[in-house]
């Protein structure tokens, strides 16, 4: 099977990007409208516990990805021993979290009347049980895309997660429609995850005849050979994953679960917008492993990864400072719920400053320091948990967000402080290089402006048109710059292409 080019596999990754947030916010939106505030905000709960699932893969995601790039080139041989024991591993680890996914929600939620009334408890416990079979199904989904992106299709994958999302948003319309109740949305991730897996298993059997997955050929070694490789990352992963479930407990436990859609709308925004950035610069990772020794990781500190950290800044100055009132106009007119507002800017702190860690972080994932982050991510999951319960208790109200913040700002000081540790970096050269005062006079902004917001003393279109136009000045010398090389290097590339 030919892989398609990078400039196709690209564009694919960032439509599907793009579309699949669209069509989130549609059907969010339509859910919310549909089933209200606490039923919805029930349904966000347990389905955290679900989508955190998906990470427990004990990193074979990664290795078929890895292994089949790795054994398609050389070695052809071994990719169906790969297959074959990958595949029956997916089989019994994902049974075994359906169990325990079943487990948790009953134990976290189903059995607590405080979140979930008596007289929703059935239909949430079958709800949670569909829910379960359908991340069962997905989570054998992710097997057969890891196949496809291990050979470099990321088109194909791209195309099946649209087709998947489209289903999910014409069931949704359908629901509103027709007025079903909250086991009707659990039926319909059922069925679009099933006809995934169809899709998959069809193009897996047609397009890549010559693989096999068969019982015969599990191999013990090279379920142990993966293991090895990957269980760091997957601690990584794991405490990464299990801050967003442990926010979502924290507001339905400790202050109110109908505030779980307001969270959500406002954290699909703000992750987004990180998460753009974060995709954008994985590039740091290939360019971190290449390096190969002390002066080498020195100089790309000192200079690319300077380089990008301020990139970060210059970004969050950009989309949480300059450009946040079109951004909260959306999240106003097409939501109306007040506040997701207040939420959106509380999230926007640790994520500005997540924008600025995250060359660092591919960078020490790069090298190899994957218990270093390990670690750094149960910190961080610690500190969330602890800041949240002392927040909730203390202001009862949204602020009690902030202790992801909190959270963020440690786990990048830890970072930029290991850079010292380890390679000698001069701290207040790399801050200075970083222009990290930028950062702080933006976090200061969006503090006032979160304060104000919540007492309402200023319009709200006035306030935001006033922390876009203080941003701008704070970031038009970087803004004007960026955009002139960015201008630059798409006509390069035009030029080229027509000569």
């Amino acid at each position: 099977m030919q892989a398609p080019s990078d400039n196709k596999n690209s564009l694919w990754l960032s439509t599907q990007f793009i579309l699949s947030l669209v069509f989130s916010l549609v059907t969010l939106k339509l859910n919310i409208s549909h089933f209200g505030n606490e039923i919805f905000g029930i349904w966000i709960a347990i389905a955290s516990i679900w989508g955190f699932s998906f990470v427990l893969d004990f990193g074979f995601g990664t290795a078929v990805v890895k292994y089949v790039a790795q054994y398609s080139v050389i070695e052809k041989e071994k990719i169906n021993k790969l297959l074959s024991s990958s595949f029956f591993v997916f089989l019994f680890i994902g049974l075994s979290i359906f169990i325990i996914g079943n487990l948790a929600a009953y134990i976290f939620y189903l059995s607590n009347k405080n979140l979930v009334p008596a007289n929703l408890v059935k239909p949430f416990t079958i709800t949670s049980v569909i829910l379960g079979i359908s991340f069962y199904i997905q989570y054998l989904v992710s097997f057969f895309k890891a196949v496809f992106e291990g050979h470099s299709n990321f088109v194909l994958s791209s195309k099946l997660i649209l087709m998947q999302n489209t289903l999910v948003l014409f069931g949704i319309i359908l629901i509103s429609i027709l007025k079903l109740n909250i086991i009707s949305l659990a039926v319909v991730y059922l069925c679009t995850t099933t006809i995934a897996l169809v899709s998959y298993i069809l193009i897996f059997i047609t397009k890549l005849k010559k693989y096999k997955i068969k019982y015969s050929l599990f191999d013990f070694r090279q379920v142990k050979e993966i293991i090895g490789f990957s269980l760091s990352v997957q601690s990584m992963s794991i405490f990464n994953s299990l801050i967003d479930p442990v926010i979502k407990y924290m507001i339905s436990y400790y202050y109110n679960i109908g505030l779980l859609p307001a969270y959500e709308i406002a954290r699909k925004f703000a992750v987004a917008i990180s998460g753009l950035f974060f995709n954008a610069f994985k590039i740091v990772l290939p360019k971190a492993s290449a390096l190969l020794d002390k002066s080498q990781l020195v100089d790309f500190i000192n200079n690319d990864l300077v380089r990008f950290c301020r990139l970060g800044i210059i970004y969050s100055g950009i989309t949480f400072g300059i450009f946040s009132l079109p951004i909260v106009m959306l999240i106003h007119y097409f939501f109306g719920i007040k506040e997701a507002i207040l939420i959106f800017i509380i999230l926007s702190l640790p994520e500005s400053i997540n924008n600025f860690g995250y060359a660092t972080y591919n960078f020490l994932l790069g090298v190899g320091r994957t218990y270093f982050l390990a670690g750094l991510q149960f910190i961080n999951l610690l500190v969330v948990a602890l800041f949240l319960f002392i927040g909730f208790k203390i202001f009862q109200n949204p602020f009690g967000l902030l202790g992801y913040f909190v959270s963020v700002l440690i786990g990048n000081t830890l970072m930029v402080l290991y850079l010292h540790r380890n390679w000698k970096i001069n701290l207040l050269d790399f801050i200075h290089k970083v222009k990290l005062y930028k950062l702080l006079m933006l976090i200061f902004l969006l503090v006032c402006v979160m304060v104000t917001n919540y007492y309402n003393l200023i319009n709200l279109y006035i306030l935001f048109i006033f922390l876009s136009a203080v941003s701008y000045f704070i970031f038009r010398s970087d803004f004007k710059i960026y955009f002139k090389l960015l201008f630059a290097s798409l006509r390069e590339k035009v030029v080229a292409k027509i000569f």
